[in-house]
Parts: C-alpha cells; sequence; structure tokens
C-alpha cells in the first residue's frame, strides 16, 4: 500500500469499473471512492456516474483537501517524484478502459513527471470517444496568464521609443526605463483618458509621456508630471492619488529576450518562475541569433505548425538555396512521443539508418525546443521557437538558432560576418513566407469544418503517420490542459480572411519596422543606392564634358554605368525587405 497527498478538486473520466459490496474493480485493482456532502455537480456528469469514474487505479477520494489515495493494485502505480512534495496542476494516467485525471490548483515541475500515457497510434482512435474524453476537461485550470510569454530580442529594440503589442488580446506598451536601466510593460491605456501610451514618447527625464495631454510616469507606474495641475490645493496631489497610476506587468530578459507576464497581480509568482530559456546555448564556443515575425495565424496554427517536421521540404521547398530541403526529400519520419504531461511533452526523432536521435521538448505553453548532432564529434545545434499569442488570428514566432560550429561566419563586427545578422533575419523571413497564406487559410478551414468547435480537430483532421504524432501531442495538450485554446480577452473571432498576398506576407510591418538590426540595413541600403546613382549622374556628366578623345572619358562613362547598375541591383534588397513574394505553384 502507498499512501500519497495532493489537493484536488474534481476527479473524472475512467469506466469500466465493477461494484463489489462496497468497493469497485477494475482488472485485478481493486479501489473504493468516498465524497464529502458538498461535492460540485457537473452539467454532464451526474454524482452517481462521477463516483463511478472517480479513480484510476484504487484512489480513495475525499471532497475535503487533502485528499489521502492509496493505490493496492498491481499496476499503474505512480512512481515517488510524480507527487513528492509538490502540489500537481494536473496528474494524468491512462488505462486499458479508459482515461482520467486529477486536477488541482498549481503549477507542477516541468520535467521529471510520470507520463506513462501515450495517445494512441494515429489513424487509430475513436473520434467519438476523443472528443467526449476531452469535452470534460476543466478550462479554468491552466491559467494563461502566469506564464512567461517573450516579445523581441532586446538588441534589436529601438530604447528611445515605446513599443505597441498585444498578448493574450490585451494591448501593452513596452518601454525602456533609462533611469532604472530595465524594460518596463504597461497597460497600454493611461489612466486619464485611457489615450494609447503607444502613440506618445519617452521625455526629456526618461519617463513614458502620454501625447494626449503630456502627463508622464515612472517605471514603477507613477505619475510623475500632471502639466494642467496647479502647483498648490487638491490638484498639487493628484499625481500621488491611486487612479493616477499605470497597470504594470512583470518584464524580464533572459537569453537576450524581453519576457512578459501578462498578469499585472502575478508579480510575486513571476519572480519566482524562471522564464522558458534554452539551456547550454550560451556557453562557451556557441553563437545563436534571436529573430521574430508577426504572422496572420493564431496560436494553435502556429504551434502546431512548430512541432511538424514533416512539412519542411514541403512547405519550404528551394527555400534559401534549399538548405531547408526539397519537396522530394520528403520521406516517412519516426517521430515517438516520449512522456506526455500537463506541461507540454518530450519526444525524440529516430533516424532511419541509425545515429543519434534528436530531441524535441514542447514547454508549454509557447517554447518547442529541437536539438540536433552532427557526425563530427562535438558538433551540435540548437533551433528554439516561441510561439506567443496575440489576438485571435495573430501570433508572433520568435526563432533562436544556437550552432557551437562554424561561429567564424558571424564573429567579430557586423562589417567583417559573412552572415551578418540582418542576413540571418531576411533568411528566417524566407521561411516564414513558405507556409504563412497554408496556415492563414488552414485556420479557417478548421473553424468551418467543426462549425466553430475546434477542440474537435480529430474529427476533421486525418493523420495516419508517425509524422504527425508532435501534432496529437499538442493538440492532446490543448484539449487535456490548455482549456481547448487561448482566453483572450477580445473573445474568439477570427478577423477577416486576407486575400490580397501582398498583405498576408508583408515584412516591413510584421518584423523591418519593429526590429532596429533590418531597419539599419535597409536605410544603409537606401543610402547606397541615392549613392551610387549620384555617381553614375556625375560620371556620365563629366565624361560627355571631357573631349571625344580623351581617355578619361571612357573611364568616367564605364564608372557612371556601373554604378547605375549596382544601384538598380540594390533595389532587389531593398524590395527584400518590404515583400518577396512565395507562390508555390511557381517553384521547380
Amino acid at each position: 500500500m502507498q499512501t500519497l497527498h495532493t489537493s484536488v478538486n474534481v476527479v473524472e473520466g475512467l469506466t469500466g469499473f465493477q461494484k463489489h459490496g462496497g468497493s469497485w474493480t477494475h482488472g485485478s485493482t481493486a479501489f473504493e471512492g468516498r465524497f464529502g456532502p458538498s461535492l460540485p455537480r457537473r452539467a454532464t456528469v451526474s454524482r452517481r456516474s462521477l463516483k463511478k469514474r472517480c479513480c484510476n487505479s484504487g484512489v480513495k477520494l475525499r471532497q475535503h483537501r487533502p485528499v489521502e489515495a492509496s493505490w493496492s493494485g498491481s499496476h499503474h502505480r505512480p512512481t515517488s517524484p510524480l507527487f513528492g512534495a509538490t502540489i500537481l496542476s494536473w496528474v494524468y494516467k491512462s488505462s486499458n478502459a479508459g482515461r482520467s485525471w486529477i486536477r488541482s490548483v498549481s503549477s507542477p515541475p516541468r520535467d521529471n513527471l510520470d507520463t506513462t500515457d501515450q495517445f494512441q497510434e494515429p489513424g487509430t482512435s475513436d473520434p467519438s470517444k476523443e472528443a467526449e474524453s476531452t469535452s470534460q476537461t476543466d478550462n479554468t485550470s491552466f491559467d494563461w496568464k502566469s506564464n512567461w510569454y517573450p516579445v523581441f530580442p532586446v538588441i534589436d529594440a529601438d530604447k528611445t521609443i515605446p513599443h505597441a503589442f498585444q498578448i493574450l488580446g490585451r494591448k501593452v506598451v513596452i518601454w525602456y526605463d533609462k533611469e532604472a536601466a530595465v524594460w518596463r510593460t504597461f497597460l497600454d491605456m493611461c489612466p486619464h483618458r485611457l489615450a494609447p501610451f503607444s502613440e506618445g514618447r519617452i521625455d526629456e527625464q526618461g519617463c513614458i509621456q502620454c501625447c494626449y495631454h503630456g502627463w508622464s510616469f515612472k517605471g514603477d507606474g507613477s505619475c510623475a508630471r500632471i502639466p494642467q495641475a496647479l502647483g498648490e490645493g487638491p490638484e498639487a496631489k493628484a499625481a500621488r492619488n491611486n487612479m493616477a497610476r499605470c497597470v504594470s506587468f512583470p518584464t524580464v530578459v533572459k537569453q537576450g529576450m524581453l519576457f512578459v507576464w501578462p498578469d499585472a497581480n502575478g508579480h510575486e509568482l513571476a519572480k519566482k518562475t524562471e522564464p522558458p530559456v534554452t539551456p547550454g546555448i550560451e556557453d562557451e564556443g556557441w553563437y545563436f541569433y534571436c529573430t521574430f515575425r508577426d504572422l496572420d495565424h493564431g496560436y494553435d496554427t502556429g504551434m502546431e505548425n512548430l512541432v511538424d517536421p514533416s512539412h519542411v521540404p514541403v512547405a519550404h521547398h528551394g527555400v534559401n538555396g534549399g538548405v531547408m530541403g526539397k519537396r522530394e526529400m520528403a520521406a516517412p519520419i519516426e517521430l515517438e512521443v516520449t512522456s506526455q504531461h500537463p506541461r507540454g511533452f518530450e519526444g525524440q526523432w529516430n533516424k532511419p539508418h541509425g545515429g543519434k536521435p534528436s530531441r524535441h521538448v514542447f514547454d508549454a505553453p509557447a517554447r518547442f525546443t529541437y536539438r540536433f548532432f552532427l557526425k563530427q564529434p562535438g558538433a551540435a545545434g540548437c533551433t528554439t521557437t516561441y510561439c506567443t499569442p496575440m489576438a485571435p488570428g495573430k501570433c508572433r514566432i520568435l526563432v533562436i538558432n544556437a550552432r557551437n560550429f562554424m561561429t567564424q561566419l558571424s564573429s567579430g563586427p557586423e562589417w567583417w560576418q559573412l552572415f551578418p545578422r540582418w542576413l540571418d533575419h531576411q533568411m528566417m523571413l524566407n521561411i516564414f513566407d513558405g507556409d504563412l497564406t497554408l496556415l492563414h487559410e488552414q485556420e479557417r478551414n478548421l473553424r468551418d469544418v467543426t462549425n466553430g468547435h475546434v477542440e474537435k480537430w480529430n474529427k476533421a483532421f486525418f493523420m495516419p503517420t508517425k509524422a504527425d504524432r508532435y501534432v496529437g501531442a499538442f493538440r492532446q495538450w490543448l484539449s487535456r490542459h490548455g482549456g481547448n485554446g487561448v482566453p483572450y480577452v477580445t473573445g474568439s473571432t477570427l478577423p477577416p480572411l486576407v486575400t490580397k498576398r501582398e498583405d498576408l506576407l508583408d515584412r516591413y510591418h510584421s518584423h523591418t519596422k519593429q526590429c532596429m538590426c533590418c531597419s539599419g540595413a535597409l536605410e544603409g541600403f537606401k543610402r547606397a543606392q541615392t549613392a551610387l546613382y549620384l555617381v553614375a549622374g556625375a560620371c556620365i556628366a563629366v565624361g560627355a564634358a571631357l573631349a571625344p578623345t580623351s581617355q578619361l572619358r571612357y573611364l568616367a562613362v564605364a564608372v557612371g554605368v556601373v554604378s547605375a547598375l549596382l544601384a538598380w541591383y540594390f533595389q532587389s534588397w531593398i524590395q527584400m525587405f518590404y515583400y518577396k513574394g512565395w507562390n508555390h505553384a511557381r517553384l521547380a
């Protein structure tokens, strides 16, 4: 007999038990369920049926906390690290007869969970049973606000202006407090008349200033100046009134990225919670860079795409010279989900001809890490992707590419680098172009096919191969633990379908304008183009003024023509920062 303690709200989901006197049995496991008088009812589960499905492998349940759970069977015994001293928010177990899970109130560790459950082989699950199982999840168990979400790499963010952003549908403004030398995040709403701070500026004292009436605010949210207030009397005290304070959110910089915790009441919890970063990539001998792009599809569509390696050679056919693969390279992929738990899942990609498998981690809700190893001893790389939910039909994808080989290509000052950071960014934007139009419409197709019930994805998708196992694992996490989707403060209605490709694949507003590295490179190309046109005009003018027999005349004309051609060629590089376009039907 093993006795474990945890704090439980509801236990449900497992069927197939038989009653024998005062006990219930399933297989060789005997168990007993006891409930207090205040057991809450659910709309679809009666008290009696809930009792029958209360426990997996012999749980004794009392409604009043703490709950004492005892196992007296020969299978499905939890390992000690599963509970320990930590109160679990979810404990998921499986049995041959069905599924059950225990929900409680706080978060488990990200790893070291007993995850004996594996989802069924793709193509073999019963959609009706799966839908019944996922429909019984508690949509309030996962607190989306109580998590760190990355926004941008600070190296590419302008410290002299406020930056508008959205997280979970909430509009915020991010700005640099030069007095404290830290980044701040406020609700994008001045407490005076609710005008957006993001349309304001950073004033001469380093405060954020609303440019509607000129009210200024310090980094701690307090009001620094009200220009309209008298120097004496009640108005002089207005700046110290609590109603003049800004709503602020926890903000931190880790691994060069700015993270925001979108809960104004969660400052203490945020201090105790580490942002989801990738270990090892800051070690000596490693090089990494981070970039981002705002995309016109939602979080679930974006995250589903990031955990799916099988689409890469097809959707990104020939991109960047074919480094991502080509269509003819599409082949079976042996993906294996090694564990699933309330904070995500782990898996590996087993290579067909042996070799070290690639390791993958989905750290809910936003991070997916892909580690790979080269044949060269010790050579390894890592790609970490983040999907930050902005609003319905809108997300920001951040990508960190790290490697411990060929680091010389990106070392030294920018003018010396063979691969400057802005070029890395543009190559990543090329990759985003490959499937953005597909995902934008796929998201709406799923909503249409399921009549708005996207949690019934398993009735819409047909995924018969192992290549789709991560997609299934992510969608299952979203159903079991994520409340079936992001609870945006603005509701879940998708914006209209974007039919103009130039708007959908726009690079300037989705990246260039917000990235100092790329906007700086763009301005550099524009200045160089202007200078080349001036040189071309001057050389041709000088050549025309020289005597026809002068050798310098031919040289001046030649320099002018070459300069004009270079200026014309630079136009394609300038265009790259705005829009390139992508058409799969035209790609050979």
